[in-house]
């Protein structure tokens, strides 16, 4: 892993304070002024030049040979299931986050849907969430047969609008699902502050938002149930994986319940005999001991691996807003730290010379950079998941007709802020590639300056 380059503290407002050092310096005047970097107007890579970044990035998922007698440890040992590591695991990471408790489970997407299926949310019921997400973090509120409604966004946060939420509260919401997409902090104080005026559950999806806080308290660590994936590319990887965390002991208890078939609490896991028997609805989605065996090495760098990518995010953020059409994703008052599971900003293409942005990612690609363009243009209250939900024999006998219409479910969730974002939004794909040197960042900006000069001959070509 490269770390070479200043752990200092950066200013807490989302923005980086005065960089030291002879490198960060020399590198943020070049970068920041594009006539004092010659390779600025260079032949693009996407025409044939050579690329901004000619190394590797550092690898991700990232693993040591020292590493690995702990893991031989544990498969010798011969208890794969359930054991003494997870417990070790889950109290270290609810530590870590700020709460009570934690329960690990196989994945991210479990940890959602097990947090719905344990709250008081089911048929007749709302939840208002963020559309600005992947398919996983509506399947809880399905499996408990109530209707999720979308709230917009904020197209220079990216994250779901506490007005938008606000208006639309009626009677039957039940829970609000906010989003912590690229692992940026949704607005929490505003979203809490509703939610307690309205008497709702707070489900945080912070399954890209590892470490991320608003004036120290993290992400995960607000609501009512925090989840978490540690799937193979987010930012603790153990390959498969995920928690819940919460500071409600009852919850927790029949969390505890639901993932272990749901036996009582006090249960271990493995254990049999004619007496033990399910006594409510569960399922099992325990972690087993070699999971959880990774997931305790990783968590000795995470916080390491975290200060490194803040600070280069910082740092590229500062950059790439003094290059004209491009602006970085807005932080909201009070957060100091990002995982930077992305690091996405908002493209003009008129400051680009009509350059479109899926060309514009093309171009960026080629220069050695890892970026995307961020979910498809297909947002998930138009979903075929939602189409057959509304038309399933289930949802068609709690429900009444009209309120199944698929085109007029549509309609009432129409969200024309993520629509405009769709089509602006740029991500760096920086969980590995944040961890490089600060010389490697500067790589990116020139990359982004060598386009913005270059534009008109990219997009004639």
């Amino acid at each position: 892993m490269q770390t070479n380059h200043s752990r200092r503290s950066f200013l807490k407002t989302g923005s980086v304070g005065v960089i030291g050092g002879a490198l960060g310096l020399a590198t943020a005047t070049a970068v920041a002024n594009p006539s004092a970097k010659k390779s600025d107007a260079a032949t693009p890579a996407i025409l044939g030049g050579p690329p901004a970044h000619k190394g590797g990035w550092p690898k991700w998922p990232h693993w040591e040979n020292a590493d690995d007698p702990q893991i031989a440890e544990v498969m010798k040992r011969g208890v794969w299931s359930r054991a003494k590591l997870v417990t070790e695991f889950e109290e270290k990471w609810a530590k870590l986050v700020g709460n009570k408790h934690a329960l690990a489970v196989v994945n991210g997407t479990n940890a959602l849907s097990a947090s719905f299926m344990e709250l008081d949310v089911g048929p007749g019921d709302e939840v208002i969430m963020s559309p600005y997400t992947f398919s996983a973090s509506i399947f809880g509120i399905l499996y408990q047969k109530a209707i999720p409604v979308f709230a917009d966004i904020d197209p220079t946060t990216y994250q779901v609008d506490p007005e938008k939420i606000r208006a639309k509260i009626t009677p039957r919401t039940k829970a609000i699902l906010p989003v912590h997409i690229c692992g940026f902090p949704s607005d929490m104080e505003a979203i809490m502050k509703i939610a307690q005026q309205h008497n709702l559950f707070v489900v945080e999806d912070a399954c890209q938002a590892h470490l991320s806080s608003i004036r120290g308290r993290k992400m995960g660590s607000y609501g009512h149930a925090g989840c978490f994936s540690f799937q193979t590319s987010k930012i603790m990887p153990i390959g498969e994986g995920g928690a819940i965390t919460t500071d409600d002991a009852d919850f927790k208890d029949r969390l505890y319940s639901y993932h272990n078939y749901g036996y009582a609490s006090n249960i271990a896991p493995g254990t049999y005999a004619s007496t033990i028997h399910s006594f409510r609805l569960g399922n099992k989605i325990r972690m087993a001991e070699y999971q959880a065996a990774i997931g305790l090495v990783q968590l000795k760098r995470l916080e390491a691996q975290h200060r490194t990518r803040n600070e280069n995010g910082n740092w590229v953020r500062e950059k790439l807003a003094e290059i004209p059409g491009i602006k970085p994703v807005r932080l909201y008052d009070g957060v100091d730290s990002v995982s930077y599971y992305m690091c996405p900003f908002i493209y003009d293409a008129q400051a680009f010379q009509g350059l479109s942005r899926d060309k514009f990612v093309k171009a960026l690609a080629a220069e050695g950079v890892s970026v995307t363009g961020g979910y498809p243009n297909d947002p998930l209250y138009s979903q075929g998941v939602m189409r057959a939900t509304l038309a399933s024999r289930a949802y068609r006998k709690l429900y009444p007709a009209a309120e199944l219409d698929f085109e007029k479910y549509k309609e009432r969730n129409h969200c024309p802020k993520l629509i405009e974002t769709f089509q602006t939004s740029v991500w760096l794909s920086s969980t590995g590639m944040f961890l490089g040197s600060r010389q490697d960042m500067a790589d990116i900006v020139a990359a982004v300056w060598k386009i913005s000069k270059n534009a008109e001959k990219i997009k004639k070509a």
